[in-house]
């Protein structure tokens, strides 16, 4: 009990001359140039033992009692602020952390976005419901860009039903397929990518980034909704009478985000309608969005993040 209770006097010690924290800022500069995410444990690591530590010794000098309360009070001023956010913004998610690499190299892993309930910004086609029921009834939507061959050796892209496996072209909604370059783990390759989208004859470059960059909630039953909240951005807006879809992509996915497809349970992801959008990106925090990751037990980078999206192969 006393090599304990000495143990906490030097923690404590340590804190008093704030090297816990002046620590965890350096380790969070040493991030930030080399992005390697155990300095982001280390720094987080120190900040949270300099807290404790301050802790111990504001009890040791006031009470415990009184630094319950103190606790009490952090905690009722987070979500006071949290509420006055939603108020503000008008969303009831106005803070998202991104996970995944996805959005690279716009938003980084650990990024924290700021949301606001405002019109998103992004292109725009109209169509009919009979239009709109002929892209769900055939469920172009979910067509995908792969690698095809005629004679067995030549290679080349073409969009597929992976439902079939057979070669389709949509009637009112087709993707267009090309070859990216691509950086995976720093090495120059190249890949199977989605260039853009015809809808109802009106083409859509994949690669625009003037869309707004927005997040959504996947619907129950579609393959990302195992992930949570989504932060993409918004390639296209399709109006069909009073309602609004989105075709959403990640800046650093090869894909739309409806093309997505698990072979295992023949899962993909919808069209994003309109009151599946949670906010537009207003404002951009770095690293805060470490606290969740750390949090979460989320620390390990997911797949694809060793990957990184060039510009379109330029055909012939």
């Amino acid at each position: 009990m006393a090599e304990q209770k000495s143990d906490m006097a030097l923690l404590a010690k340590i804190n008093k001359e704030k090297w816990l924290y002046i620590a965890a800022v350096a380790f969070a500069v040493i991030f930030i140039i080399t992005r390697m995410d155990m300095i982001a444990v280390i720094s987080a690591a120190l900040f949270i033992i300099g807290v404790i530590a301050e802790s111990v010794e504001s009890a040791k000098k006031n009470g415990v009692m009184h630094e319950i309360k103190e606790i009490v009070i952090a905690i009722a001023v987070a979500l006071a602020v949290l509420f006055a956010a939603s108020m503000i913004f008008g969303t009831s998610s106005p803070f998202n952390a991104v996970v995944s690499c996805s959005m690279l190299n716009t938003l980084q892993r650990g990024d924290v976005v700021l949301l606001q309930n405002a019109p998103v910004n992004t292109q725009e086609v109209e169509i009919t419901r009979e239009q709109f029921n002929t892209i769900i009834e055939n469920g172009e939507e979910h067509y995908i860009c792969t690698k095809c061959t005629d004679d067995g050796i030549t290679v080349r892209p073409c969009l597929l039903d992976p439902r079939t496996g057979q070669e389709v072209h949509g009637k009112v909604l087709e993707y267009k397929c090309g070859v990216c370059n691509v950086k995976i783990s720093g090495k120059d390759a190249q890949a199977i990518c989605t260039l853009g989208v015809s809808i109802n004859g009106k083409y859509f470059d994949a690669t625009n980034r003037s869309g707004d960059i927005i997040v959504y909630r996947p619907k129950r039953e579609d393959l990302f909704s195992s992930i949570g909240d989504i932060i993409h951005r918004a390639i296209v807006r399709i109006r069909v009478e009073n309602e609004s879809y989105y075709l959403i992509k990640g800046d650093n996915n090869p894909m739309f985000d409806t093309q997505a497809f698990d072979p295992s349970f023949k899962k993909t992801n919808s069209l994003v309608n309109s009151t599946q959008v949670l906010g537009r990106s207003w404002l951009t925090l770095p690293f805060i969005g470490y606290v969740k990751l750390v949090g979460s037990g989320q620390l390990a980078l997911p797949a694809g993040c060793d990957m990184l999206m060039g510009e379109p192969v330029k055909q012939n």
